[in-house]
């Protein structure tokens, strides 16, 4: 069984669509160096509904030790360490999938 990780993004004030970008790049290169990625996808809000996040990421894992490999892995932690200063807040959950 799988698992599906959902990461929310709000950035804060004044985050540019520069950095934006970095993180993009950051986060498009993970699913070439993270094998236990089975599906990976991340974007922009696409400003439609009021309230919403500004940032997403969907990751498809293969089990816990899969989201456990995605999490530690230097390169997911290296795109973090970009992210988390960018951040007002930021919401995640788990789910299983089959």
């Amino acid at each position: 069984m799988g698992i599906r990780h959902i990461a929310l993004f709000r950035w804060i004030e004044g985050v540019t669509p520069e950095q934006v970008e970095r993180v993009e790049a950051l986060l498009g290169r993970l699913p070439g160096v993270i094998p236990e990625l089975r599906g990976y996808e991340f974007g922009a809000d696409l400003g439609i509904g009021a309230g919403n996040y500004d940032f997403a990421v969907v990751a498809d894992v293969e089990g816990e030790p899969g989201f456990l490999a995605y999490q530690r892995h230097p390169d997911h932690q290296a795109a973090l360490a970009v992210i988390k200063p960018m951040l007002a807040d930021r919401a995640a959950v788990q789910f299983n999938i089959d």
